[in-house]
């Protein structure tokens, strides 16, 4: 249990240090994702 806590400390610190680029790249790669996930949907409305 307390390595999970040492890895949760450490991301906390990493993403209170993050940049205004390091958001952008992190909302770029979400939104890809998130495009790609939503892709399929409607794709059966013509069956």
């Amino acid at each position: 249990m307390n390595t999970v806590n040492s890895y949760l400390d450490a991301a906390g610190r990493y993403v209170n240090h993050m940049g205004m680029w390091e958001w952008f790249f992190v909302t770029l790669v979400v939104v890809v994702i998130g495009m790609m996930c939503m892709k399929g949907f409607g794709s059966r409305s013509n069956y």
